[in-house]
């Protein structure tokens, strides 16, 4: 009897067992009517970072369902991980969303059994170039000289959220400039992005965040793709050209003469609104030049030219922010004149013993003075020294008969020598 009844037991053993383990194989689900909310710390993010992800479910009840209950997870960009997870004892459950390398909105959602979150319920996550929300744009300098130079064109990218967006390419266009060190910048941590401007124009750099983009997701352990609208912004600044401070140059009248002092007269004017003049430098057109600083205004400067000929002047103002301006202008350097040396004796013949007067007049060119003037009363005869003077009156009496050629030489302030002559006749006296 014992062995008749133990073979139905033991059969209804083994289908228990094997009903037992079918049910630790099949996971469990929510039930009809639950409720799925996901949330995230953040609606933005860059390419390749990532965020978690807590769902709550609950039931119909308001209760939360049996722990372990198995919540899946999709997503239309990036991926979900672990794209499966069973839920705690309060009915939530936590994944890491990884936003991958394409720019996009990933559209996040989760269902288990009948529940899911639902159209309504999914999480929009902006990602890259789509979560851009404004771009800024500075320039430094913001002006440039007028002869060009460089500026240093930096972009701010900020998320929907005003957070710095990290990994965001940025194009910059400019309508005018030599060129830009780089067209694409990639933001960094600090979500800037920077190139630098050559130009001597006027320029309007803008700076452009924002493309479509393929996207491809992963969401439970598969994959899907598309093409998602990424967000758009640019911002611009202008970048202006400075003006250059202005300098005339008014010649000497009458013309400079070789080894005389003439006086230019260099009218120096800033630019308005522009730095401070930095310094001006002539050059004589004769291998010499002048700094004069940092003037302003009319400014006379002599200069003595050492040759005739016919000269270039150039002046060239530089202010504090390097902006130029030259300009030149020919003078013609004229030989040096003479001075004229008037000699006249009275009488003209005289006997040994008698007196002579000798007048001297000599006429200096204008902005020429005299060093030095002496007399030689002829051959043989004594040399005096007369000083700076202009005009003279020299007695002399002379001890020997015969003709004498007595001369004036004048040494100007150029260190020329000019002479005047004159000639007597010294007669023999009579006899007592």
């Amino acid at each position: 009897m014992l062995t008749r009844l133990r073979r139905p037991v033991l059969a209804l053993a083994a289908a228990c067992c094997l009903v037992s383990v079918t049910c630790d194989k099949v996971p469990l689900l929510a039930p009809t009517g639950s409720t799925i909310v996901l949330t995230a710390g953040n609606t933005a993010l860059p390419t390749n970072a990532t965020l978690p992800i807590v769902a709550q479910v609950a039931e119909s009840s308001g209760t939360p369902p049996h722990s372990g209950t198995r919540i899946t997870f999709t997503t239309t960009l990036g991926t979900i991980e672990p794209s499966s997870v069973e839920t705690d004892i309060n009915g939530q459950v936590s994944v890491t969303f990884k936003s991958g390398a394409s720019s996009g909105t990933a559209t996040i959602s989760a269902f288990s059994g009948g529940a899911t979150t639902g159209t309504a319920g999914a999480l929009k996550i902006a990602i890259g170039t789509a979560a851009v929300g404004r771009v800024t744009v500075n320039a430094s300098p913001a002006t440039v000289p007028a002869a060009g130079g460089p500026t240093t064109i930096t972009a701010s990218v900020l998320d929907i959220n005003g957070n710095a967006l990290r990994s965001a390419p940025v194009v910059f266009t400019s309508t005018a400039g030599q060129f830009l060190s780089a067209s694409t910048v990639v933001t960094n941590d600090d979500g800037l992005a920077s190139t630098t401007l050559y130009t001597g124009q006027q320029a309007i750099v803008t700076a452009s965040v924002g493309a479509t983009a393929p996207a491809t997701g992963t969401g439970s352990g598969g994959t899907s793709s598309g093409t998602t609208a990424a967000g758009q912004a640019s911002g611009s600044v202008t970048v202006a050209i400075a003006t250059a401070p202005t300098i005339i140059i008014t010649l000497p009248s009458p013309a400079p003469s070789v080894g005389v002092p003439a006086t230019f007269t260099f009218v120096i004017t800033p630019a308005t609104g522009g730095s401070a003049v930095r310094n001006v430098v002539v050059s004589w057109g004769d291998d010499t030049q002048s700094p004069l600083g940092s003037v302003t205004g009319s400014q006379p400067v002599t200069h003595v030219y050492t040759a005739a000929g016919t000269k270039i002047v150039t002046a060239t103002v530089t202010d504090a922010s390097n902006n130029t301006s030259t300009v030149s202008t020919s003078v013609t350097v004229i030989p040096v004149p003479r001075p004229a040396v008037l000699v006249t004796p009275t009488p003209q013949t005289q006997v040994v013993g008698g007196t002579i007067t000798f007048n001297i007049q000599i006429t200096m060119p204008t902005g020429i003075g005299i060093q030095n003037t002496s007399i030689n009363f002829g051959t043989n005869e004594e040399t005096r020294n007369l000083g700076g003077a202009s005009t003279a009156s020299v007695r002399k009496e002379y001890a020997t008969p015969g003709p004498r050629t007595v001369t004036v030489t004048v040494l100007d302030t150029t260190n020329n020598s000019t002479e005047g002559t004159a000639t007597v006749s010294i007669t023999a006296a009579p006899p007592p």
